[in-house]
């Protein structure tokens, strides 16, 4: 949706000045649409951070052969539940996750801030 959005106008106007297709690619359609891919990239980040019921039903509670596959929430699953009942680190480690997204979200609006001024 993003790419339709970009002028043809300006795609022209490269070509006249004699750009390639390259070229108008990087200098005309990709700062027409970089708002959208940081957009796209910072949920696609946070999402991953969120990823426990695919892991969960491929590997199993045990997180695949010798826990390769455990992701951050099977992690705090595993230590809040179960017979350890380590509730105290598994909200350290939620609060760990949840701190690095909201730094990974401040960053990437940082940067899409500073390209827009």
């Amino acid at each position: 949706a993003a790419l339709a959005n970009v002028p043809r106008e300006l795609h022209e106007a490269a070509a006249v000045d004699g750009a390639g297709s390259i070229r108008r690619f990087l200098t005309v359609t990709v700062p027409a649409v970089r708002s959208t891919m940081v957009l796209v990239g910072a949920l696609s980040s946070v999402a991953a951070f969120k990823v426990f019921s695919e892991v969960y039903l491929m590997a199993g509670p045990s997180g695949g052969p010798a826990g390769e596959d455990t992701t951050l929430v099977m992690l705090v699953q595993r230590t809040g539940t179960g017979l350890t009942g380590r509730v105290g680190y598994a909200s350290a480690i939620s609060v760990v996750v949840f701190v690095v997204t909201v730094a990974l979200m401040l960053l990437v609006l940082r940067a899409d801030r500073r390209d827009e001024s």
